[in-house]
Formats: structure tokens, C-alpha cells, sequence
């Protein structure tokens, strides 16, 4: 599987720069200079790479059969170039290649002129050159092809994010000519030249700050080794003497700490002994006054009770005294004659 993609990836790349080379040969012999014909920056052309990948896979059971590999060929040549311009056309608003001035062709995608060609170019590819590269491919140690397939696997991915993104940026600007391949390829040019130069300044400053830091870290190694050396320089006595001196250092320091702490504790316990008392003596002073306010409420309940009882004792007296009068006319003249009459209870005695 992976020997597959590999030698697929080669093919795609071998014939997409030998399309790039042919196209860019047709525009010097037309226009009588360099006209890069392909889509992206660099030297090739996806769809010849593209087409020969494709019947690769599909027409290669068809080797020993001439005419129909040939027409075959043409076909799936023809609806590949026809959809890359319709769907280029569409994305970017532009055309890489137009053929409305060619006979017998199809809305200016394709044409008779061109198809001849790609048919016979994938009959022969098929038959003569596949397998005369297949077998220069077989030859190469698999380290080689491994390198070799994802250096040119990488650059092309690169390659086609940095040309989409330029491609797309003129998607709003009008062309002169129905074939804009030299108007793209110009300002693709300027383009690239521009993000190069801001690339480049980029790499520049980018080196500049990583200089800077290289001599930062090397200040600090060598401030480092130098403070390292001198520690290991020193004699067994003087390290001593140095770690005494450190250690007294450090015990001054906790002595002064501690001194400040034991002076913190006795400030907090004086508050502290000084709240309670102050507290002791509100609750002794609240008691005090709660016992007094008892005593003091205990005394007039008692006097109330007192008096109540001898006012009840007089009523019931007077009351005796009152029912006396009405029940005879000789109990009253008694009552009369003798105000300081005492009455008993006395039992009546049963009958017989």
C-alpha cells in the first residue's frame, strides 16, 4: 500500500513538471517569453499530474488494447481539463487557459486540438513510459524513496496554501483577456516577491532576537561556571569558614525572630488577662445587681400578700357581720349592742 502511494506520488510529480515544462515551452514559442502556466508558484502543473494518475488506475487493464485505451484516455483527459476550468473559474474567477478561438470546442474548456494530444500522450504513457519508470523506481533504495516522496510531498502542500491565498486575494479583480494566465502569473510575481521580502524581514528579526537570547544564555553560563569555579577552587578551611559565618548569620536571624515572637506572646497574654478581668468584673457587678433586683421583688411580693390577706380577713368580717343583720331583727339589735361580737361556728346538733 504504501509502495503504491509512493511510486503514485512520484508519477504525479514527474508529469506534472514535465506539463509545466511543455506549457511553459508553448507560451515562450507563442508569446516569445516565460509565461508560468501552472497554478501554483513552483514548476508544475496538478493536472497533468492529475490526468496520468487517474488512468493510471483506471485504464491500465487496457494496455493491449490500442483504440480503446485511446479514446478512454481522451475522455477521462477531457472531463478533467473541463472540470479544473469550471471549478478554477468558479473559485477564483479567473481562466488558466480558454480554446474559444479553436474549432470544435466546449464553452472555451476544451477542445478537438487539445484532446488528440492527451489521447495519444496516455496511450504511450501506458504502453512505453509507465513501465520504464516503474522500473527506475524499483531500482531506488526505499530510504531514498521514503526521503525523496515526503521532501516533495511537504513542499507541495506549502507551496499550495502560500498560492491559494495569493489566487484568492485577486478573486475580485477584472481581466482583460478570456486567457488570464500571464495577468495572474504577474501579480502572482509581485505577490510572491512582496510576502518573500516580509518573510525574509521576518527571518531576519527572527535571527536577531534568537542572537540576542544565545548571548543572554551564554552571559549567564558563564556566570554561572565562573561562580561554580570559584566554589570548587576554595580550600576545605575556608568553605568551613564560610558556612560558619552563613550559619551564625542564620542563627542571629532566628534569635531576633524569636525575640520578636516571645514579645508578640506576652503583649497578646497581657490583653488578654486584662479583658478577662474587665470581663469578670461586669459578670460580678450583673449578678450582684440581679440579686438585689430579686430581693427587692421577693420583699414587695411578700408585703403584697400580707396586705391582701388582712384586707380579705376584714371583708369576710364585715361581710359576716352584714348577712347577721339581715337574717333577724334581734341579730341586728345584738350587733348593734354588741359591735365587738365574735361569731363561732357551732355544729347543729341531729334531732331526735
Amino acid at each position: 500500500m504504501i509502495e503504491n502511494l509512493e511510486l503514485y506520488i512520484l508519477l504525479f510529480f514527474t508529469y506534472s513538471f514535465a506539463g509545466w515544462f511543455m506549457e511553459s515551452v508553448g507560451g515562450i514559442l507563442n508569446v516569445k517569453k516565460f509565461v508560468n502556466r501552472g497554478f501554483l508558484i513552483g514548476p508544475y502543473c496538478p493536472v497533468y499530474g492529475a490526468g496520468v494518475i487517474l488512468i493510471t488506475i483506471l485504464l491500465n487493464k487496457y494496455t493491449n488494447d490500442i483504440p480503446a485505451l485511446f479514446i478512454l484516455s481522451t475522455l477521462i483527459c477531457g472531463i478533467l481539463e473541463y472540470l479544473t476550468s469550471y471549478f478554477m473559474e468558479k473559485l477564483f474567477n479567473a481562466r488558466w487557459w480558454d480554446y474559444h478561438n479553436k474549432k470544435f470546442n466546449i464553452n472555451g474548456r476544451i477542445c478537438l486540438e487539445t484532446l488528440l494530444p492527451f489521447g495519444i500522450a496516455g496511450t504511450t504513457i501506458l504502453c512505453l513510459i509507465n513501465p520504464f519508470f516503474i522500473n527506475i523506481y524499483s531500482n531506488i533504495p526505499e530510504i531514498y524513496r521514503h526521503i525523496i516522496t515526503t521532501i516533495l510531498s511537504i513542499g507541495f502542500i506549502i507551496d499550495s496554501i502560500i498560492s491559494f491565498s495569493i489566487i484568492i486575494s485577486f478573486k475580485g479583480e477584472i481581466y482583460s483577456n478570456r486567457d488570464n494566465t500571464e495577468e495572474i502569473g504577474e501579480k502572482v510575481k509581485e505577490k510572491t516577491e512582496e510576502v518573500l521580502m516580509k518573510a525574509s524581514s521576518n527571518v531576519i528579526v527572527f535571527g536577531r532576537r534568537l542572537k540576542l537570547k544565545e548571548l543572554k544564555f551564554y552571559r549567564k553560563v558563564k556566570y554561572t561556571r565562573n561562580k561554580v569555579s570559584t566554589t570548587i577552587l576554595q580550600t576545605p578551611k575556608e568553605l568551613a569558614e564560610k558556612v560558619n559565618k552563613h550559619r551564625a548569620i542564620i542563627n542571629s536571624k532566628i534569635s531576633k525572630e524569636k525575640e520578636k515572637l516571645n514579645s508578640k506572646v506576652k503583649t497578646k497574654r497581657a490583653e488578654f488577662e486584662l479583658k478577662q478581668k474587665e470581663q469578670k468584673q461586669i459578670i460580678a457587678k450583673a449578678i450582684k445587681n440581679r440579686k438585689e433586683s430579686i430581693q427587692e421583688f421577693s420583699k414587695n411580693t411578700i408585703d403584697n400578700t400580707m396586705e391582701n390577706i388582712k384586707l380579705t380577713s376584714e371583708e369576710l368580717t364585715k361581710q359576716i357581720r352584714e348577712n347577721f343583720k339581715k337574717k333577724s331583727i334581734l341579730r341586728s339589735r345584738l350587733m348593734e349592742a354588741f359591735p365587738s361580737l365574735q361569731i363561732k361556728n357551732i355544729k347543729d346538733k341531729n334531732k331526735d
